[in-house]
């Protein structure tokens, strides 16, 4: 098992730590215990020193065989900094909607990244952008939800939840679900903001920053948490249909024994992939929850999955591509260590992944050679990039907003 923790949630080996940086160690833990929920590890990193931080790879000298244009780049608002905020796009038909750290959002053309319209919150935003038909809605540090309406921006309701909220589920069935930071899962109307059901699961008193969006299919929630377990509850009316273990807590100290099922959770043809830090990737039978396969790769960025393969970022930030029937190695990428990587994206024959100099990496998809990179947001990239229609739009810690394609597309002017 990996101990080590990078940047995101402050890596360090436990066994040689010296005293004074145990002394830290438990200052902080207390003060995460205080606070509850998860712990703000970006936040610890200078209470460790960069002598425990594992160096990033440097960048691989590579020879491009692919061309990728930016289509469009677009501000959307203030970046989220050193937080560990994922913020991403959400893409509904032709628009584009985007939020900045601190309540501004944005509804951009597709094709060109022209404006359409934006408002102005007074929060700090930590979940968003997701929703549907209905609404636009975004999450804050307050425990706000705040719903929009998609085609004016205008503000429809707004639900103060629990605590601050973490992520924020797809539309399905006219209801949004939403995770906060004590452990609870909302489902709410998106017509309303009203709440329909509600179940919670305690955090352990020391977790990672970030928690999983919540999919959505076939009347099911699923929903990975931050001891190891995934779970299914029934849409309409939230009742437990089934719990599997991705990974069990191992180790003598608590940064050992951090498991979070916290990255990006995949629903293809009936199976959940799913995967841990310090634990495992697992591929579970939506219908009754039974793991039908598991790999010894930890995770906390997590994955993509195509029609046969499923493609992961371990929790050494290597990228690994493995059969989607029976878990088995096609290739790994190792030449991006420690660059922090975002959780894969699948665009037709290629796969990419944001690092925290703001590249994309881009890999062929059938033995994860590199054939292209595009620096998109200095300040880096944290969110996995979201495809649709053969583009890919991201967005990095500073704010930007951009959209990708293969090939000859001609950028459009806004």
């Amino acid at each position: 098992m990996s101990t080590g923790v990078d940047r995101r949630a402050v890596r360090f080996t436990g066994a040689a730590l010296p005293w004074r940086v145990l002394l830290r160690l438990f200052a902080a833990a207390t003060l995460v215990v205080q606070l509850g929920g998860c712990a703000v590890w970006e936040r610890m990193t200078g209470l460790f020193g960069e002598e425990n931080v594992n160096p990033p790879a440097e960048l691989p000298e590579i020879a491009p065989t692919l061309r990728v244009q930016v289509l469009w780049r677009r501000e959307v608002g203030q970046g989220v900094e050193q937080d560990y905020t994922r913020l991403m796009p959400l893409v509904l038909g032709d628009t584009v909607y985007a939020a900045g750290a601190r309540g501004k959002v944005a509804a951009l053309d597709a094709r060109s990244g022209a404006p359409r319209w934006e408002v102005k919150l007074d929060v700090q935003t930590n979940a968003g952008v997701n929703g549907g038909e209905n609404l636009v809605a975004i999450g804050t540090s307050e425990g706000e939800v705040i719903a929009l309406d998609p085609v004016t921006g205008e503000e429809h309701w707004r639900r103060t939840l629990t605590s601050e909220v973490m992520a924020i589920s797809r539309e399905v069935d006219e209801t949004v679900i939403v995770r906060t930071n004590d452990g609870w899962v909302w489902a709410l109307d998106a017509r309303s903001g009203e709440q329909r059901w509600s179940t919670r699961r305690m955090p352990p008193p020391l977790s990672l920053r970030g928690q999983s969006r919540p999919r959505i299919a076939l009347d099911r929630v699923v929903v990975g948490f931050d001891d190891g377990k995934l779970a299914a509850f029934s849409l309409p009316d939230g009742v437990k249909l089934w719990q599997a273990t991705v990974a069990v807590p191992e180790g003598r100290s608590e940064v050992e024994r951090l498991v979070d099922v916290d990255g990006q959770i995949r629903v293809r043809d009936g199976v959940v992939y799913a995967a841990a830090y310090h634990g495992r990737v697992v591929a579970v039978s939506l219908a009754e929850g039974r793991i039908l396969w598991a790999r010894e790769i930890g995770s906390h960025a997590g994955l993509d999955a195509d029609d046969l393969w499923i493609y992961v970022t371990d929790d050494q930030d290597q990228v690994w591509a493995l059969d989607g029937e029976t878990g088995a190695s096609l290739w790994k990428q190792d030449k991006l260590e420690y660059r922090r990587l975002s959780a894969p994206a699948v665009v037709g024959e290629y796969v990419v992944a944001g690092d925290f100099e703001g590249y994309l990496h881009w890999m062929d998809k059938t033995d994860g050679h590199f054939v292209a990179r595009v620096e998109v947001d200095g300040e880096g990239i944290l969110s996995p990039p979201v495809v649709v229609d053969g583009r890919l739009y991201v967005q990095g810690r500073g704010g930007i907003v951009a959209a990708l394609a293969v090939g000859g597309e001609t950028p459009q002017s806004p």
